[in-house]
């Protein structure tokens, strides 16, 4: 037989019962549970032994074999065996309320004669199970029996905070105010000074400074980085990107700068492409896209650094936002180019298919979407939105539906997003059964419908002709707890004064301003438009003038309304006042006379709009050729080519007549003498 190893006390005492624990005589309830059990036969053998004093107690470490180098002849690189305390405390810190664990953790070590070494406490928060619980830890932490020992091994303290630190980072979106309590920590940590901090290695250095950065507290990263200096750990190329990071996310773009440049000029720790990638994010999110593509530029000239798939995507998702198509487009192209197809994240794809479909080439995003599949990379619900939507705006109602179908073939699920684009689409190609069944279905299937689904079938009954059906929609989605907004409003508003209906539509502005909803210009140029084809000029001006007090500024579009009805009136001097007022509002319509002009010409009106334009000329307000050119088109689209033919072939507007000694210019009310 060969020689028995001896194990230690505490391993011994974990596998006997507790015979020597007072704890076990109580009748009552413990102030925990029970951790041994003695059977009955015992109990008097057991009350032998309470007369005899206890041992003092033992101090366990995380891995109590450690000084047993047989497990490790064969292979060095096996994971030491924890203690069999290790996960027992654990469990006991996972389970026990906050306000009782401290009792619980005296109740333990005092059952079975222990005491927790710091290295003990330091790997116990350290360990896989407690890590992903920040607030157990800190409690733990809090409620240490014998937390005056940590003061005595700075090491294993250091240890200790650097790990709660980890956690709360690690768990920051989970836990409330997880930066509030890591500052909390910084400031403990700050408070034992150098005792502690000489201790930093760079390995609890770079994990601190991750966390740091990770928690957005800027003054605590830049003071890490200060401690780490000075207990002359020297950073790494890692440790300066976790820098980088948490300063780029607090928003510290010129600091970053400078910390990027003095990498530069270490040859050890040289910006890397995740560096570049750092930095360019942080350009991005200042807003400053030519910077971003400048350092993209430095990147593979100067640092001769190949960009990967998070430098395109950060530069594609900017030029996305800011509108600039063509360079998000030609980013695609490039990555495509450097044969980075099968690495192309899917989110990319997004990006490129709605910068596409948003540009008015939805045949080419689909074209994206076709290469996507074949490389392999799966569909998601946002690109097949995007593809039905663009294909509704442009008219192609079978391709839409078509990719509506092979969406619920694929398998992925419909969201409200998706249902209310089809919903929408449905009614702009003029299917309202189609429509108003979809919707219907939405409810049935417990997907959650909205105001915009209200709104898609109000605007698409209400071009339909059938207001009726409108209206009991509106009525429906107010019923059923849904505010209308101001484009909803509109769009009811808009239905009723299309039917006729001008006094309804009115009714509902005024309801509109009760239910405090904000008219919009578009409001007001609905509804002055209604009043003008219905000939209640004076209300229409009156309403102009409301929407003037409210200090609604006007669009082009909404002049345009205004004066085409005061033209069509005869009123020709009050809209060319009323253009005169604008100016001082920053609003100058530039069309706005060849506007007048056409409307009249569209009219027939042709004698009024010769007289419009000689008071244009005669105010100086457009160049004479100008009006000329406005008047020769307008006769042309109205269809008089006669007249248009004359006024080509005439001076009117550019030459001049002499009556005895007087010049006068060539009117265009002479084209009818």
């Amino acid at each position: 037989m060969g020689r028995h190893r001896r194990l230690p006390r505490s391993t011994l005492i974990l596998s006997i019962t507790c015979r020597a624990s007072p704890l076990c005589r109580r009748r009552r309830t413990p102030p925990m549970r029970r951790f041994c059990h003695i059977p009955r036969g015992r109990q008097a053998a057991a009350a032998s032994h309470y007369h005899q004093p206890l041992p003092p107690p033992e101090w366990i470490e995380p891995y109590p074999d450690l000084a047993d180098p047989s497990p490790y002849a064969a292979a060095a690189s096996a994971p030491p065996t924890p203690s069999p305390w290790l996960p027992r405390v654990i469990s006991l810190v996972l389970r026990s309320p906050p306000a009782t664990l401290a009792a619980d953790l005296r109740a333990f070590c005092k059952t079975f004669l222990l005491r927790l070494s710091p290295a003990f406490v330091a790997a116990a928060l350290r360990s896989p199970q407690l890590a992903p619980h920040p607030l157990p830890s800190l409690h733990f932490f809090r409620s240490l029996p014998n937390g005056a020992d940590l003061l005595a091994h700075p090491q294993s303290l250091l240890s200790c905070y650097v790990s709660l630190l980890h956690s709360f980072a690690r768990s920051r979106d989970a836990v409330p105010d997880a930066a509030g309590q890591a500052r909390m920590l910084v400031a403990e940590l700050r408070e034992h000074g150098d005792t502690v901090l000489q201790h930093l290695t760079p390995a609890s250095s770079a994990s601190l400074i991750r966390s740091l950065a990770a928690l957005g507290l800027s003054e605590e990263l830049l003071w890490a980085w200060q401690a780490m200096r000075l207990a002359g750990v020297e950073p790494s190329r890692l440790t300066y990107n976790c820098l980088l990071d948490g300063l780029v996310n607090a928003g510290l773009l010129d600091t970053a700068i400078n910390v990027f440049d003095a990498m530069s000029t270490e040859d050890r720790v040289r910006p890397d492409v995740v560096s570049y990638n750092i930095l360019i994010k942080g350009y991005c999110r200042a807003g400053s896209t030519q910077d971003a593509m400048s350092r993209l530029a430095d990147m593979r000239e100067q640092a001769e650094l190949a960009p990967d798939k998070v430098t395109y995507l950060t530069l594609m998702q900017r030029h996305y936002s800011e509108g600039t198509f063509p360079q998000c487009i030609a980013l695609f192209q490039e990555m495509e180019e450097k044969g980075m197809g099968k690495e192309i994240p899917q989110h990319a794809y997004v990006l490129v298919i709605g910068t596409l479909c948003k540009d008015g080439k939805p045949f080419e995003g689909m074209a994206v979407f076709e290469r996507m599949l074949k490389r392999g990379c799966p569909a998601n619900a946002a690109m097949y939105t995007t593809l039905i939507d663009s294909m509704g705006k442009f008219g192609r109602e079978k391709e839409a539906m078509a990719l509506f179908e092979r969406m619920k073939a694929s398998g992925i699920e419909l969201d409200a997003v998706t249902y209310s684009v089809v919903v929408n689409c449905l009614c702009r190609f003029g299917n309202m059964d189609e429509a108003l069944a979809c919707f219907r279905n939405c409810s049935e299937k417990g997907v959650a419908v909205n105001a915009i689904f209200y709104t898609s079938l109000i605007d698409g009954f209400g071009k339909a002709g059938m207001v009726d059906r409108a209206q009991e929609l509106f009525e429906e989605m107010i019923a059923k707890g849904f505010v209308p907004d101001s484009y909803c409003y509109n769009v009811m508003i808009d239905a009723l004064v299309k039917a006729g209906r001008i006094d309804d539509a009115c009714a509902l502005y005024k309801r509109m301003e009760d239910d405090g909803c904000d008219q919009t210009v578009y409001t007001y140029t609905i509804l002055i438009d209604g009043l003008f084809k219905e000939h209640k000029d004076e209300e229409a001006l009156k309403l102009w003038d409301s929407m003037i007090d409210k200090g609604i500024t006007p669009t082009a579009a909404a002049f345009r309304v205004l004066a085409s009805g005061l033209c069509l009136s005869g009123k020709f001097s009050r809209a060319c006042r009323i253009l005169d007022e604008l100016a001082p509002m920053g609003v100058i319509p530039e069309t706005a006379h060849e506007d007048m002009i056409n409307v009249l010409c569209k009219a027939g009106r042709f004698k009024q709009a010769c007289k419009l334009a000689d008071g244009i000329v005669k105010k100086g307000r457009e160049i004479p050729g100008r009006v000329r050119t406005m008047m020769i088109n307008a006769l042309r689209k109205a269809g008089n080519t006669d007249l248009a033919v004359k006024l080509v072939h005439s001076k009117i507007g550019i030459g001049y007549e002499r009556s005895g000694s007087i010049k006068r210019r060539v009117k265009f009310q002479t084209l009818f003498e």
